[in-house]
Formats: structure tokens, C-alpha cells, sequence
């Protein structure tokens, strides 16, 4: 759905909001809330899973001297799955190995010395709000070192004819599902601009409800499921 049809679905869902021109809400504000709504929901479902690789340095990584994310990686939101993953041949011949994802708690647990160790092999990756903290750094750097997976940021709608998440005329359409929770995301939100908290708590837990189910929608895999049944028919 573009934008001009959430504005238009959302105005209809939240009683009082108007039109652009005559109501409180302007789109300017409406659009922010759908937007948010929408970056909410991708950093939930991580559904703009990708991955990018950027450059190890010499001595850098450690908690002195971290990889910046928002520097490295200018559209990182969340992490994924696939993780960290550091190239142990060369530029020529990469041979990428996934390292261990920590956190703070366990490397002080397992390994306390981990803030002053020597530079390395990286082994270990902790994620520290915007730095990524490789233990030990590596000895030289490498062009496209590190391998990082990660869910990206949605590209904000900025245009009446943009789609969700893609922030353009282009819809991905296994993401279309997720419009109705994007209506309600923004109807929770404003909702106090009317004096309708009564309703907030309501409001949010109906946004959960429909993000969550249609977040188990896009996990389904019944290509994976019938293949199995399948197999064991032969």
C-alpha cells in the first residue's frame, strides 16, 4: 500500500484526525508515525535481512579502538542471524570464518583478560550499542576483513506513491502484509493527542497482536514442510 493509502486508511482508523488541510494531524507528523511504524517492525521481524562487508584495520577492534557501526554500516538496525564473520586468507583467496557473538557479561565471565589481549586471529564479537569490539584485533588490515550480517533500516516514505519498507516506488511485496500493522502502530501513537488514553493500552496490544501474526507469517516455510512430507512418501 503507498503512502497516500495509509494516510487515507489511517485517518479513517483514528476518529478526529481530519484531513491534512483541516484536521490536527498534518501529514508531516503522520507520515514520521507511519514511518516509525514501519521501522518498528523491521527491527522486530528483521525482514530487510542483508549483509556487507568492510575493511579490517591494523590494531583496530578492541574496546579502546572499536569498529563504529554507524560508520562501517550506515544502514545497520538490528543484527541478524548470520552474524560477524572475519576473512583468515587474503584478498585474492577469502576464506571467511564466523566468529563467536558474545557479550560483555560472558567475556568477563570466560575470558576476563579479553579487554587486554594481544592483537590476533579474531575469535570473538561483542556488539556495544554503536561499536563492534573484535577480540583480539587483527595484526594487519585487509580490505572487506569483516563480513558483517545484519537487518537494515527502512528507507523513509517520502512521496505519496512510496511503499513501506523499500521507501520507493518499488513494493516488496512479501512486506505488504504487514500494512494493517502499520495503521495500527500509528493509531496507538496519536491516540493521546486526543485524549484517548483510555484506549492506549488497547491500541498497542492490538498493534503486537497483528505484527506478531504476521510476523509468523513471513517465517513460515511450507516449501520446507512439504518437502518433508513428501520424502517420506517415496
Amino acid at each position: 500500500m503507498i503512502l497516500e493509502n495509509l494516510r487515507l486508511l489511517a485517518r479513517a482508523m483514528i476518529p478526529g484526525s481530519g484531513s491534512d488541510a483541516a484536521g490536527p494531524i498534518k501529514n508531516t507528523f503522520l507520515d514520521l508515525i507511519l514511518n516509525k511504524g514501519v521501522e518498528d517492525i523491521a527491527a522486530y521481524t528483521v525482514c530487510l535481512s542483508t549483509n556487507k562487508k568492510f575493511s579490517a584495520a591494523a590494531s583496530q577492534g578492541d574496546i579502546a579502538n572499536p569498529y563504529i557501526i554507524s560508520t562501517v554500516i550506515t544502514d545497520f538496525l538490528v543484527m541478524g542471524k548470520g552474524g560477524l564473520w572475519w576473512n583468515q586468507g587474503t584478498v585474492a583467496s577469502p576464506d571467511y570464518k564466523r566468529l563467536n557473538p558474545k557479550t560483555i557479561a560472558a567475556l568477563d565471565k570466560d575470558r576476563p583478560n579479553w579487554r587486554d589481549v594481544s592483537d590476533g586471529a579474531p575469535q570473538d564479537y561483542l556488539i556495544d550499542g554503536n561499536n563492534i569490539i573484535v577480540i583480539p584485533a587483527p595484526v594487519s588490515a585487509l580490505t572487506d576483513g569483516f563480513w558483517l550480517f545484519y537487518g537494515a533500516k527502512p528507507t523513509y516514505m517520502t512521496a505519496v506513491g512510496h511503499y513501506p519498507f523499500s521507501g520507493s516506488t518499488t513494493e516488496y511485496t512479501y512486506l505488504s502484509m504487514f500494512d494493517m500493522a502499520i495503521i495500527k502502530y500509528a493509531r496507538h501513537q496519536i491516540s493521546p493527542v486526543f485524549n484517548q488514553q483510555t484506549n492506549e493500552n488497547i491500541s498497542w496490544q492490538e498493534y503486537l497482536k497483528e505484527r506478531e501474526e504476521k510476523t509468523q507469517l513471513l517465517r513460515r516455510r511450507p516449501d520446507i514442510s512439504n518437502v518433508a512430507q513428501f520424502q517420506g512418501k517415496l
